[in-house]
């Protein structure tokens, strides 16, 4: 059941919990500069070397009403056990958390807001796996659309666990991230009407990282 909490949410890199966000947001705050979202020919990831395995870039399925992994690291299919570009990101997912999900991702591309979601993964041994994902909005190469730039970090080491698949999946929390667009910035003009009201965090009752 979700909860909605309409306590003020901070602008904070201190909401991160795994240094992997906290290093990957401070790489997107760098490179978007004065503007809402980097274009994703900005992405020199030679800065950010040791997460790039955990990164990924998730594309807005207007057709379906979901997101897929367009590009998925070798760190994160090895979390699932699977093989995950150009495969749906919102499958496994009930309708509930599945729907909350969406409506956070669309908040990162439709109002260039990142968003932060805390889920735990069960795998077939039974493993509770804790993980974070963070997404932050990046301009498409064509300039005519918005993907979702992202990561996801384990809160434990998977390396030796050796499962072969995950067989549930909750979500624990998500938020939006809410930053401050400078006065006549061109991205967020061309999104004039989307809307850019701070939500609330929301949980899942007895949901945990």
């Amino acid at each position: 059941m979700l909860v909605n909490d309409n306590t003020e949410t901070s602008q904070a890199v201190s909401h991160l919990m795994h240094p992997g966000s906290r290093a990957l947001f401070r790489f997107w705050e760098k490179i978007r500069a004065e503007n809402a979202a980097p274009s994703r020919n900005d992405l020199d990831l030679r800065q950010i070397s040791d997460i790039v395995p955990n990164l990924s870039i998730l594309d807005r399925d207007f057709l379906h009403q979901t997101y897929k992994w367009r590009l998925a690291g070798s760190e994160t299919c090895h979390l699932y056990r699977q093989q995950l570009t150009n495969t749906d990101a919102l499958k496994g997912w009930g309708g509930l958390e599945r729907n909350t999900l969406k409506q956070a991702f669309d908040t990162v591309v439709t109002s260039l807001q990142p968003c932060l979601v805390r889920f735990r993964l069960t795998t077939d041994r039974d493993q509770i796996i804790g993980a974070e994902l963070l997404g932050l909005p990046i301009h498409a190469r064509n300039g005519l659309r918005f993907h979702i730039f992202g990561g996801v970090f384990p809160f434990r080491d998977i390396s030796g666990l050796g499962y072969d698949g995950i067989t549930h999946m909750e979500l624990s929390s998500t938020r939006n991230i809410w930053t401050e667009p400078l006065p006549g910035d061109k991205l967020v003009a061309s999104l004039r009407g989307a809307s850019t009201s701070p939500g609330g965090l929301r949980l899942i009752k007895g949901g945990r990282p």
